[in-house]
């Protein structure tokens, strides 16, 4: 059996990183980037990294060649060519020197053979989050003057520095570090709003007119130029967020997304399997641009009553005005009515909001936001109204709802808008506290809501549509992430909980019952390697890791953190204390201590993932020897003795 598939859904494996160093100077070389760029262990940027962007937001891949990497005590020099977008696409001859007495050194000729649309190319840095959010930085802006500013902790719904020649920040006390950037000018993103852990400073402002046109006749050179300076470095970087204490919060209710309507049906063949998942809401999409007008809701009443759940609806609005949304929406609450079925809680959104606009930009004509709570209020009277987007955190924190208007706030995120790599996508994790601060923030003292989210996209805010990857491939923005159906979602998705339960969200929302994000196992339109050889209803890990957090829901929080690459998190319930624990690295960690006196355990790694995935009574937790180490994104739920539910 290949053991990456088990792992990551996939037998592509990454390629692995270099570590470079010259004397406190240290970085890995990672399919052209330098990434986790340190000075004596003190993270200095996050990445320094060079993309393409096509004008539908596309990232393709880098072709490197002529690779070269030489280092000393003193220095490390790498230089390579890459070409992006295959032989009419560009080529980029990249050098990369780092010195021990602190300078660091990106340079980029940039050449194409034909003229080639681009909404973006050239060298972007990303800075970490501790140490620079909330933190006062030194900045030289492109038209000439230079001031001081705090970047703030609140994620800025635009650029927070515009115009930028170069940025000073100070990670600890005694350490600087000035980033001069040269061919361009360069502005700053905070990418906290796609769940990224960095803020990115990239050339062309997004102010100018994209996507423009490179031509053979006018080559580009760029150069990002790093200098440190240590007057004697102590201490740790600290984060700007102040998470929650852990007092008892309540455990949020897993809510099981259903993507339209169709999928009701579909989970309805695999009955024993969704009556064991027990969710306490079922979360219905219902786009009113791709559903049909009368679709049949007698699969998601049965499915109701199968799972026990409640309902919540994400209304999408086709109208595009007030009067027209007031009908819509009365339309809708005569189907459900006349099919017998309850709303527990309702949203709904204009098409419009789905889509991604810069901070003040205009909007095409759509529904008012107060209108469209009002016309809820009336025709679905005994339901929870909820606001927030139909999107990402990005078009939350750049729409911003009125919590006058709402009974509670949801939003979404997916890990693979600027980059898909496994590191890239564990990283998004360390992001999450300071999105569910700035929505807490933003909320009024309203309850949050989170997800649907995934590994992939189900929606695409910047393009058409969610990218269709090859189904092996790990790839920006695409559907059908391959990781979803292996341990790696199991175990990203406890990290998740780890970083969002201290701020006590009311629902948490992931996976769905079959398809591209499913829990449980069907034939689809591509292949995927082992699964296609299992029947069909076999159980993905998300699918056990789901059981878990949804046997949680309500209990008291009693620990959730995340350190040295393990997520934990422990809660009351039933007058039982529970466990989980994921490993969230590509290596062996050691098996976390345990608070319990007699635990009944369940291990699923990749030694159980086949015997869990065709019974899933053998993930029932027992009495059991466990190893003394957790192994790749294995995921760990041990409960007091008894029975788990």
């Amino acid at each position: 059996m290949n053991r990456a598939i088990l792992l990551t859904g996939t037998p592509v494996i990454e390629n692995p990183t270099r570590a470079l160093r010259a004397g406190k100077l240290e970085a890995e070389f990672d399919a052209g980037a330098l990434r986790k760029i340190r000075w004596n262990g003190v993270e200095v940027l996050r990445a320094i990294l060079f993309l393409v962007r096509t004008p539908g937001w596309g990232t393709p891949d880098a072709e490197i060649s002529e690779l070269e990497i030489s280092e000393s005590d003193d220095a490390f020099r790498v230089s390579y060519d890459a070409q992006y977008g295959g032989k009419d696409g560009v080529t980029v001859n990249i050098r990369l020197t780092g010195e021990a007495m602190g300078r660091l050194r990106a340079e980029a000729a940039i050449r194409v053979g034909a003229p080639f649309d681009t909404n973006r190319t050239g060298f972007v840095v990303l800075q970490p989050l501790d140490g620079f959010a909330g933190t006062s930085v030194g900045i030289v802006h492109a038209s000439g003057p230079e001031r001081d500013l705090v970047i703030p902790a609140q994620i800025s719904p635009g650029q927070p520095v515009m115009d930028l020649r170069a940025i000073t920040h100070r990670p600890v006390e005694g350490l600087t570090v000035e980033t001069r950037f040269e061919g361009d000018i360069f502005e700053m993103e905070d990418h906290r709003n796609w769940s990224d852990a960095s803020f990115k400073t990239y050339n062309r402002p997004i102010g100018l007119p994209y996507p423009y046109r490179l031509t053979p006749d006018a080559p580009v050179v760029q150069a990002v130029a790093v200098t440190i300076t240590d007057e004697g470095a102590q201490g740790r970087a600290v984060s700007a967020v102040s998470v929650p204490e852990v007092a008892g919060q309540p455990m949020p209710h897993f809510a099981l997304p259903l993507d339209r309507l169709a999928d009701a049906q579909a989970a309805l063949a695999w009955p024993e399997a969704l009556r064991r998942l027990v969710p306490g809401w079922l979360l219905l999409r219902h786009d009113a641009t791709r559903e049909i007008a009368e679709a049949d809701l007698s699969p998601l009443a049965k499915l109701l009553e199968l799972t026990g759940a409640r309902l919540e609806v994400q209304a999408i609005l086709a109208s595009v005005s007030d009067e027209e949304a007031d009908a819509e929406i009365a339309r809708l609450a005569a189907r459900f009515h006349a099919a017998g079925i309850e709303v527990s809680r309702i949203g709904a959104f204009a098409k419009v909001d789905e889509q991604s606009f810069q901070p003040g930009e205009a909007r095409p004509p759509h529904p008012s936001e107060a209108a469209i709570a009002a016309s809820l209020a009336r025709q679905f009277p005994h339901a929870a109204l909820i606001g927030g987007s139909p999107a990402f955190f990005t078009e939350f924190n750049r729409k911003r709802p009125d919590p006058a208007l709402w009974q509670g706030l949801s939003f979404a995120t997916t890990p693979v808008v600027h980059a898909a790599g496994d590191a890239s996508v564990m990283e998004t994790l360390q992001s999450l506290p300071h999105i569910l601060a700035s929505a807490s923030a933003l909320s009024g003292g309203l309850p949050l809501s989170v997800g649907p989210t995934g590994i992939g996209a189900r929606i695409n805010p910047y393009g058409p549509a969610p990218s269709e990857n090859a189904p092996e491939a790990r790839e920006g923005m695409a559907a059908r992430d391959p990781r979803q159906r292996g341990l790696f979602a199991a175990a990203w998705t406890v990290g998740y909980l780890a970083r969002i339960t201290p701020f006590a969200p009311e629902r948490f929302a992931f996976g769905t019952p079959t398809g591209p994000f499913g829990l449980i196992s069907t034939g689809q339109d591509y292949q995927r390697p082992f699964w296609d050889g299992l029947p069909d209803g076999t159980l993905y890990p998300l699918y056990h890791v789901a059981r878990w957090i949804a046997g949680a829901a309500g209990g008291e929080l009693l620990e959730a953190e995340t350190e040295g690459g393990l997520a934990r998190l422990a809660w009351r319930r039933g007058g039982r204390r529970h466990e989980l624990a994921a490993n969230l690295t590509a290596a062996p960690l050691p098996l976390p201590a345990t608070g319990l006196t007699h635990p009944l355990a369940s291990l699923l790694d990749a030694a159980s993932l086949q015997d869990f995935a065709i019974d899933a009574a053998k993930a029932e937790p027992q009495a059991r020897q466990l190893p003394g180490e957790l192994d790749a994104w294995a995921v760990l739920y041990r409960v007091e003795g008894g029975q788990a539910r």
